[in-house]
């Protein structure tokens, strides 16, 4: 350690505590993740606290009291001193096993420092140094030797935690599988003392490989980053290469940039780190979740159109810059649960049905019983369910009373101004100055007893917020919805993707409504394969449901794409189907030359797609009159064939690949001998034959029989 020259003034001794935040705003599932801190001072010693988990610090030195400092307007700065300041970098890398993460951290003393302790996680392990004595439990001290001290460490990178309101399916908040790891940055403790002007703290974290980090929450793995910037602030979506989107970067980005628009509370802060989480071989134990100033992630199939948009939610905790004590701790998930439906609805995203069904669990027992401001009292998540119905109507209630001059918005950006923590008296008063003393004291039941209200209708909703804008949303829905027409089939199909055969017509009726306040204009375009190939358009009132068709005839065998109003459809083209002959018959099966016999066939069709094939009939190999047979999937059809066999003995018969045999008897004689009769048989129906009695004979007998008449005659 560097002297200290005598008659200088050494600061005494400064702890921070580098949390990346002041714990976990989570709201999908409570978690802790730090310690809230505040700035104080304390005669001669200079505490500096970081609440923000970057650069910005406060300066409470006692003579200059306690300052924020704040660059643009509304957009929360990074605060850098003109002096030598501290530089701490911490690097973080994927190692193995799974389950942990390695870190190396640095720092860069400058001259005026005196002293330096740095206190690590309790999970870490594995400590090399170079710079630093060991100086208790995780603790250890620069020894002065060098600028620039380092300690190098492993993390154990999972964490747990019980699942909260809105679960997912496992219980892990943080986590490395060996593949990939969303982790938790260190959580250093720094304390240093130093001589003449305030020395202060900066630090970065980087990646060591493929990775991003924010302040608190880093992805380690191979990912893509996309970014947008609106209203002062920097969103970083990073989505994983082991994540499946469920929706669009584009589109979430656009609802951070409306949410953040929106939402006019106060300060915003200038980077937004959003993780999407891979979820195929990880169960997390709650959907989303947001810590830090203003790092979150969500679970990569977490959709936009869900009035409990964990989106919206995660940001909407990025911007509650307030602290509260027990009586007000309810409005910290209810007002992210309540502007998470509301902004989704407005956006058009959500229908009012949806966004009343989030709002109405507050109505049910037992949450309806428990008393916001006593958390003690909460039963099934009063604080996400009943405190969101209450946050909902005192907003309504605000806009009624000023006629939309003030919002529960207003209350907000108070409860952000204040450097206190808010209780329910404060809370309470803030309301009394937005929206007037009536609404204040209906604020006051429903905070402080077990008074409910009743959630709103289309008709109050309306009245207070005005008319929803138009929502217009397409759908491919119903039994009937897709068609094939042709030569095979004329019915409704089913199944992804749908297979056609050419000459085959797809047809698809699309429902078109609008559950918006207001009558609409919707634009329905077809596009096949990235090719717009037909569109609609029309007008549609508030409520209303119409059908527009489609139909599409594909030229040949080949995969396609179809995307009508947003609902996608996969199409496969191909060839028809050889139909299978699955049995052949004669009748009869024994004839005698010269006569006739009927040869059938039945012909099925087991493939997965209709069935086209021509079929004729062989006689001892001799094809002849071939039939054409058109059959449905599962379809089956009988062929018949009249033939003469052209010679006696056995002849064969064939249809596809299978045959009969037909035994044929020569002609018959054509007279018989007088002293062999033919002896009758069943097959000579009511012929007998007298033995004897020839033809000669009956010309004789009919000659006398002639004389004898005539003789009578005369």
């Amino acid at each position: 350690m560097r002297p200290i020259p005598p008659g200088w003034l050494v600061a005494l001794f400064l702890v921070v505590f580098v949390l990346g935040g002041a714990g976990v705003a989570a709201g999908i599932g409570s978690v802790d993740m730090g310690v809230d801190t505040h700035a104080v001072a304390n005669g001669d010693t200079h505490e500096i606290v970081d609440e923000n988990g970057f650069d910005a610090v406060v300066d409470t030195a006692p003579d200059d009291g306690a300052a924020v400092l704040e660059g643009e307007e509304g957009i929360k700065a990074p605060v850098r001193s003109t002096g030598d300041d501290l530089e701490m970098w911490t690097e973080l890398r994927r190692v193995e096993p799974a389950g942990e993460y390695g870190a190396t951290t640095r720092i860069t003393v400058p001259d005026r420092v005196t002293r330096l302790e740095v206190t690590l996680p309790e999970k870490a392990k594995s400590v090399e140094t170079t710079g630093f004595d060991a100086a208790g439990d995780r603790t250890y001290e620069w020894d002065g030797s060098t600028d620039e001290p380092h300690l190098r460490y492993r993390m154990d990178a999972n964490q747990t935690s019980e699942p909260g309101p809105l679960a997912g399916d496992g219980d892990y908040v943080f986590v490395d599988t060996g593949d990939w790891g969303l982790v938790r940055v260190p959580n250093i403790r720094v304390g240093w003392g130093w001589r003449g002007e305030d020395v202060r703290l900066h630090r970065e974290h980087t990646v060591d490989g493929e990775g991003s980090t924010g302040d608190v929450v880093a992805y380690l793995g191979p990912y893509d980053e996309h970014v947008r910037e609106a209203h002062g602030q920097r969103f970083r979506l990073v989505v994983p290469d082991a994540a499946q989107l469920e929706e669009p970067p584009e589109e979430i980005l656009e609802v951070f940039a409306d949410s953040s628009d929106a939402l006019r509370v106060g300060s915003r802060d200038p980077s937004v780190f959003v993780v999407a989480a891979p979820t195929d071989d990880v169960a997390w134990a709650v959907r989303g979740l947001q810590t830090g100033p203003a790092d979150m992630w969500v679970r990569d199939f977490e959709r936009l159109d869900d009035p409990q948009n964990v989106w919206v939610h995660e940001y909407v905790h990025s911007r509650q810059g307030y602290r509260t004590d027990g009586s007000t701790r309810w409005f910290t998930e209810a007002s992210a649960t309540y502007y998470a439906a509301l902004l989704t609805l407005q956006r058009g995203d959500v229908d009012f049905d949806d966004f009343r069904r989030v709002l109405a669990r507050g109505e049910r027992s037992p949450q309806a019983e428990s008393v916001l401001s006593e958390p003690a009292t909460w039963r099934n998540n009063a604080d996400y369910t009943k405190g969101a119905l209450v946050a909902g109507e005192i907003d309504r209630q605000i806009r009624l009373s000023t006629d939309g001059e003030a919002t529960l918005a207003t209350v907000f950006r108070e409860l952000n101004a204040r450097d206190e923590p808010v209780d329910g008296g404060t809370f309470l008063s803030l309301v009394n100055d937005a929206g007037g003393s009536t609404v204040a004291e209906e604020a006051g039941r429903y905070t402080t007893t077990e008074a409910v209200p009743a959630a709103w209708d289309r008709e109050a909703h309306d009245g207070a917020f005005g008319q929803l804008p138009a929502r217009i949303s397409y759908s491919i829905a119903g039994e009937e919805a897709v068609r094939v027409a042709g030569p095979y089939r004329d019915r409704p199909v089913a199944g992804e993707p749908v297979e056609l055969v050419t000459d085959e017509t797809l047809e698809i009726a699309v429902e078109i409504e609008n559950t918006g306040g207001t009558a609409g204009e919707y634009d329905l375009t077809m596009v096949v394969d990235g090719r717009v190939v037909d569109s609609r358009d029309g007008r549609i009132g508030a409520g209303e449901t119409t059908i527009e068709r489609f139909e599409r005839e594909f030229g040949g065998p080949g995969e396609h794409q179809i995307n009508v109003g947003g609902e996608r459809l996969s199409v496969v083209v191909g060839e028809p189907a050889e139909p299978t002959v699955v049995d052949v018959g004669v009748s009869p099966a024994e004839l005698t030359l010269g006569e006739t016999t009927t040869v059938t066939a039945t012909v099925r069709n087991d493939g997965r797609v209709p069935a086209r094939g021509t079929f004729p009939v062989a006689v001892d190999g001799d094809e002849r009159d071939p039939m054409e047979v058109i059959l449905d999937v599962d379809g089956k059809e009988t062929l018949e064939w009249t033939i003469q066999p052209e010679r006696d003995g056995e002849v064969t018969v064939q249809v596809g690949d299978r045959s009969q045999t037909i035994v044929v008897s020569p002609s018959a004689t054509p007279t018989q001998t007088p002293t062999e009769p033919a002896t009758p048989t069943d097959a000579d129906e009511t012929s007998v034959r007298t033995p004897g009695f020839g033809p000669a004979t009956a010309v004789v007998a009919l000659v006398v029989a002639l004389v004898a008449l005539l003789a009578r005659r005369r």
